[in-house]
């Protein structure tokens, strides 16, 4: 039985349709993030349903999951919903742009998200996924990554790239900012949660 893939369309700024239009068509469930919604459905994709609190949505024919909890984003919110409602793999667009306390949510919530769930976020020019122990990557030669530890971490270990790191502390700086990839596997390791984006060019 394959994995469960699960497509959340948020409010924000969206990537261009080469990035959404497949995975639109890739994800057997797909989610409208409270405004999301209608960003998804002014696109044609057809929506699933609908989660949040709904303070910022106006379509009412799509099957609604109220989260009202107001100490949680939406979308931290929804990929909580996601687990436990049996998502494997998790992507998301429309999450660039807006105030910037709603940006550094976005990867708050990509770290507190359920260990469980693989997660992509697809942005305009840059993927972003999470590592919490160990993260394998298949990258072409030359492609650009950066790593950012949003807590404190002993151990860090990244190979396959230019500025390779061997069980080293790691804290929320600029240290793992724009490395380069050698072509072929990359392998990260930490003790605690990474933050890994890479560009899409």
């Amino acid at each position: 039985m394959g994995e469960s893939r699960w497509l959340l369309c948020a409010d924000g700024e969206w990537p261009p349709a080469s990035v959404w239009e497949p995975l639109s068509q890739a994800c057997e469930t797909i989610v409208g993030v409270d405004g999301g919604t209608d960003a998804a459905l002014s696109r044609k994709i057809s929506v699933n349903l609908a989660t949040g609190d709904f303070d910022s949505i106006t379509d009412s024919q799509i099957k609604r999951v109220s989260l009202p909890d107001q100490n949680a984003s939406d979308l931290d919110k929804t990929l909580n919903y996601a687990a436990k409602n049996g998502a494997d793999v998790v992507d998301i667009i429309g999450v660039e742009g807006g105030e910037i306390d709603h940006q550094l949510g976005v990867f708050a919530a990509l770290i507190e998200a359920p260990s469980e769930l693989e997660i992509y976020m697809h942005m305009s020019e840059h993927v972003v996924m999470r590592c919490l122990e160990d993260l394998e990557l298949i990258l072409n030669e030359g492609t650009q990554l950066s790593l950012f530890a949003f807590t404190s971490c002993v151990n860090v270990s990244i190979s396959g790239v230019e500025y390779p790191l061997d069980c080293e502390p790691l804290a929320f700086s600029t240290r793992g900012l724009h490395n380069v990839a050698l072509g072929g596997p990359v392998l990260i390791e930490s003790d605690g949660a990474l933050v890994v984006v890479i560009s899409a060019r």
